[in-house]
């Protein structure tokens, strides 16, 4: 029998509504999420605090804690982005100690933590902090294709995590890249490198290859699914629950779950969708073309969206081809590093003043001279010498002691030069997004309210009905009844 993770309430929204469900939908489903028997339900990241605090005026704590009172009877789990945590610095042991604890005291029971450079040196002490505090954690590898992203490569990381005392591994195309050869044959490998270890699996269904890669981790042995309810599926998301669970049926590994919950919840986030206008994407379909020419790049599609519009701005859209041509250039130039935040954005930009400047490397940001010298960690593949030193001329060349830079501590200095603060939480906000991001939050006056508001679907239909403005009367009908209403209107 296979267990599956949701992220209805994390992934979904960050793919597919730019982060920005707000803590009353998310309420709304609460009930059926907490009755479909999912294994973990992740319900937050540091993309979705950070979206809380700036975009939305809601005070992400409290989210959690209205979350918590709400899944009673789930495993909650929070999505930890290497030393950025929820911030964009990189934050030494104490911040992540801290962090940490403030999460388990809201009611979170699991982390998933994820290096994207698969640099295991920035993450082994968030997996001894986490047990320390008495928190679970699943170690993610990142996947991605390159000459060097190996199956003894995955295999080997994998290894490693299970040396830092992880409680499952999970594997992580965020991509959506992955084809069901290639989830055999690396799944497989990893299986037989962690052993009794649980393996969990997760990929984007954007290229139309999620089904068929999740059917080959059932057939190796993945402990873990990592679905959305559908309309939050899908898309730049993960696939949709119920799809899942019917290829896990048709494999003989029967999924225990409460299909009507999941049903229920389909159906309520199917109008929640439509009232905030977001569209409900489709399963892809896969096309040789189109994965052929992301395969090279592997910029995320929200990105490239930008390059578009930061392009069209300047009159050179119809350089776009050359821009993203340029990115898989520069990607193999840096080593392969994983194309997620912020290594796309790295990449990205380098690429675009490349082409623009009709110069390589000709301008280098500060960000790109820091990735370069180390402070990231390393890549899967050494940078290319040459442009190495050009990046680095004029740079300290002092090597960066990754394990040193992670000791020193900096709450105490934080606290003293920006506080007082109310609490722990409060801190950790000022230290992640500034004092005038929060006071802002704060003063918008949200009310986050303690029970779920959620119109009855007769109630949703009326006023739905009434916004016809010439309909004078409806009549409902259901077997061996009727009954008809007249809608006044002022």
């Amino acid at each position: 029998m296979v267990g599956f993770v949701d992220e209805t309430f994390r992934d979904g929204p960050q793919s597919l509504w730019a982060t920005r469900m707000r803590t009353a939908t998310m309420l709304g489903g609460a009930e059926w999420v907490n009755r479909a028997g999912f294994n973990k339900v992740c319900v937050t990241s540091g993309a979705a605090f950070e979206t809380a605090v700036r975009f939305l005026g809601e005070n992400p704590w409290d989210r959690l804690r209205l979350l918590r009172a709400h899944l009673p009877d789930a495993n909650l789990e929070v999505l930890i982005r290497s030393r950025n945590l929820f911030g964009w610095a990189q934050y030494p042991d104490d911040v992540v100690e801290l962090l940490f604890r403030c999460l388990r005291d809201t009611g979170t029971d699991w982390l998933k933590v994820f290096d994207g450079l698969n640099d295991f040196r920035n993450i082994a002490a968030h997996f001894a902090i986490a047990r320390h505090v008495g928190l679970k954690s699943a170690g993610m590898i990142a996947f991605s294709l390159s000459p060097v992203h190996t199956d003894r490569y995955f295999a080997g990381k994998a290894a490693e995590l299970v040396g830092y005392g992880v409680d499952t591994v999970m594997v992580a195309d965020a991509s959506g890249l992955m084809t069901a050869e290639r989830s055999r044959s690396m799944l497989g490998a990893i299986k037989a490198a962690i052993g009794d270890v649980p393996l969990e699996f997760y990929a984007h269904h954007s290229m139309g290859l999620a089904h068929e890669a999740y059917r080959e981790a059932i057939g190796v042995g993945a402990a873990t699914l990592t679905v959305a309810s559908r309309p939050l599926a899908n898309g730049e998301s993960v696939p949709a629950t119920r799809d899942i669970a019917a290829i896990a049926r048709s494999v003989g590994a029967p999924a225990d779950l409460d299909i009507e919950a999941i049903e229920k919840l389909d159906d309520y986030l199917t109008w929640a969708a439509y009232q905030e206008g977001r569209p409900v994407p489709a399963p892809a379909k896969f096309h040789r073309k189109a994965y052929d020419a992301f395969a090279g790049h592997q910029i995320p599609g929200g990105m490239i969206s930008n390059f578009r519009n930061q392009l069209r701005e300047l009159g050179l859209i119809h350089r776009l081809r050359e821009v993203l041509e340029e990115a898989s250039r520069v990607r193999m130039e840096l080593g392969y590093p994983v194309m997620v935040t912020p290594f796309s954005q790295f990449v990205g930009v380098q690429a675009t003043m490349n082409v623009i400047q009709g110069e390589r490397y000709k301008t280098i940001p500060n960000e790109l001279v820091s990735f370069v010298r180390g402070t990231y960690g390393s890549p899967a593949a050494p940078i290319d010498q040459n442009v190495k030193d050009r990046v680095l001329n004029g740079a300290s060349l002092d090597p960066i002691n990754l394990v040193e830079q992670y000791a020193r501590p900096m709450l105490g200095e934080f606290a003293r030069t920006h506080g007082p603060f109310g609490s722990h939480e409060d801190l950790l906000l000022h230290l992640f997004y500034g004092r005038d991001h929060v006071a802002a939050m704060y003063a918008s006056g949200v009310v986050l309210e303690p029970k779920p508001v959620r119109d009855v679907p007769l109630a949703a239909l009326i006023k739905e009905l009434l916004k016809t403005p010439k309909l004078r009367s409806v009549r409902v009908e259901r077997p061996g009844a009727k009954l008809q209403m007249r809608l006044a209107r002022a």
